[in-house]
């Protein structure tokens, strides 16, 4: 059933059963319209669904981790170098190595005490 309007205030018609019969009423000015057949008010639509995209495809984790180091976490053995830059003009870049296993990331560089 599409949606119906009223044709004198312009409300949304909704459907009721009244003795038997079905209607679409307005809630504001009480119009009401009589439907023929019950069948009207229902209508069936399938939903199809979404195939699903990139089956077959093997996540062997992060295709980038190809720096040698043994992460802290899990033991995996390569990581994925990260330079995140600098926030202030004297600081040394902030590199971070991010686990090609589990995404644990370790940062590296000068200490400053």
């Amino acid at each position: 059933m599409t949606l119906k309007f009223c044709p004198k205030c312009k409300t949304l018609l909704s459907p009721q059963e009244i003795k038997g019969k079905f209607f679409l009423k307005c809630s504001v000015c009480n119009f009401l319209k009589e439907l023929k057949q019950k069948e009207s008010l229902i209508s069936i639509e399938k939903i199809k669904s979404k195939e699903e995209k990139g089956k077959g495809f093997v996540n062997e984790g992060n295709s980038f981790a190809t720096y040698n180091n043994k992460c802290k976490k899990c033991g995996y053995g390569k990581a994925q170098v990260l330079d995140m830059g600098i926030f202030y003009s004297d600081e040394d870049n902030l590199i971070l190595l991010k686990c090609g296993r589990c995404g644990f990331s370790e940062r590296i560089g000068r200490k400053t005490s």
